[in-house]
């Protein structure tokens, strides 16, 4: 069933020691009990359902990511009304008073922003020789210190070894963490899966046919995904390296999910991620492939515009074009300034002057943008118009990390799974 996306509609329209069980090396994975593989995985993390120690083991998801070349590794569990941070490296028998030792926490090195707190240690069944020294954050709760990872690139845990011959020393331990929303955003959907599977089957989230882990914010196989997308007629965007591979992948954008092709180099994938304005939404391009080698996420200091997606409201797709792309700028362009179809992209428009007049322009000069920002130039940028919307694409002239032919739409389907978004 196809459905047009009514929110998206809607929004435009308007430490020390550590067990050898919880090792960051290359390779490393929670040991599952159930058999099955991670729900999904994104750079150093690995997300999958578990069980809450703290809350009575009740059903939960975990994501874990080890620091490069070491053991030591960061947790994060979602539980019905919140999330549980902790590191591993101290037990509780050494450390714990009643379970609890004092922590602190602090974001991309601004020590001001230091919070002390008592942590609690709990166990996790995928790794049972490990204790994880943790704090819990409600999920509503917005003034918690806590709070502040959702934008930050690192996160840094202070506990102080006490009994040290030299006195109390403070073992600090910082995690790059990439963004960390798609984190939450993946054991948000993974928590939500698992229940409902639970309450279906009485089991686990099933494992995909091929054994693959999940796409991380839609939680669909990859043979599910790859069902979705649709990719039309248009010349393919080219690798910069061989050692590059179009993966797909998802991102967020308003109340729908954006699936799409990827490159992916040495473990790092191009991501999305949507926001919107007052009178349209953008995706940003906020982590690229193309990163430096060893870095796990390729995540962007400043997100990097890849398109503008309006509400369609004209009757034809090229009015709707030309409408977007001259808004406010026909007393500033030539009279002959049109959305024009793309010949060899099937759904594809730019917007330019006529034959005759774009004739006029010097030949051994890159072609100038006669219409505007919007219209043709010395640049790959291009319009599609599909699944209600109008898309602006912000190609530039840099090698491509996105396939813009693949950009598809889903929606939630009201039961768990996803509907096609149809325009």
């Amino acid at each position: 069933m196809r459905t047009t996306s009514r929110a998206l509609l809607a929004i435009l329209a308007t430490f020390g020691a550590v067990s050898c069980s919880a090792q960051s090396m290359p390779g490393v994975q929670p040991e599952l009990t159930d058999g099955s593989v991670p729900f999904a995985r994104y750079g150093q993390w690995t997300i999958y359902q578990s069980s809450s120690e703290m809350f009575d083991n009740a059903l939960s998801c975990a994501a874990v990511a080890t620091l490069p070349g070491s053991y030591d590794a960061i947790r994060v569990e979602r539980v019905a009304d919140g999330y549980i941070y902790g590191i591993n490296g101290f037990d509780r028998e050494s450390f714990g008073q009643n379970g609890e030792y004092p922590i602190a926490v602090w974001f991309d090195d601004d020590t001001s922003q230091r919070a002390q707190m008592t942590g609690r240690f709990v166990k996790d069944p995928a790794f049972p020789d490990d204790d994880w020294l943790s704090v819990y954050r409600e999920a509503e709760d917005y003034e918690s210190p806590l709070d502040g990872i959702i934008i930050a690139n690192t996160v840094t845990f202070e506990v102080e070894n006490a009994g040290n011959r030299t006195g109390n020393d403070a073992v600090e331990t910082s995690f790059p963490i990439g963004t960390f929303e798609v984190v939450q955003r993946s054991l948000d959907r993974c928590y939500e899966m698992g229940l409902a599977f639970a309450q279906s089957s009485e089991g686990p989230i099933p494992a995909c046919r091929d054994e693959a882990t999940r796409l991380p914010l839609s939680g669909l196989c990859q043979s599910s995904a790859a069902a979705y997308i649709n990719i039309v007629d248009g010349p393919e965007p080219e690798l910069a390296d061989d050692s590059c591979t179009w993966v797909l992948n998802d991102g967020w954008l308003a109340g729908s999910i954006v699936l799409y092709r990827a490159v992916e180099c040495d473990g790092r994938t191009s991501r999305l991620a949507g926001s919107v304005g007052a009178h349209m939404a953008q995706l940003e391009l906020i982590e690229t492939a193309y990163g430096n080698a060893g870095e796990p996420y390729g995540k962007l200091a400043e997100p990097i515009i890849y398109a503008d997606v309006y509400t369609r409201y004209k009757d034809s797709a090229a009015a709707d074009v030309q409408a977007r792309a001259l808004y406010g700028r026909q007393r500033e362009v030539p009279k002959s300034c049109a959305a024009r179809k793309m010949t060899d992209v099937a759904d594809g428009y730019f917007v330019d002057v006529s034959p005759a007049e774009r004739k006029k322009q010097p030949a051994d000069e890159p072609p100038a943008h006669l219409c505007g920002d919007y219209g043709y130039g010395d640049d790959a940028d291009l319009w599609r118009v599909f699944q209600g919307m109008t898309w602006f694409f912000h190609l530039g002239q840099d090698v491509q990390e996105i396939d813009y032919r693949s950009l598809t739409l889903i929606e939630p389907d009201g039961e768990g799974g996803w509907n096609l978004v149809e325009g």
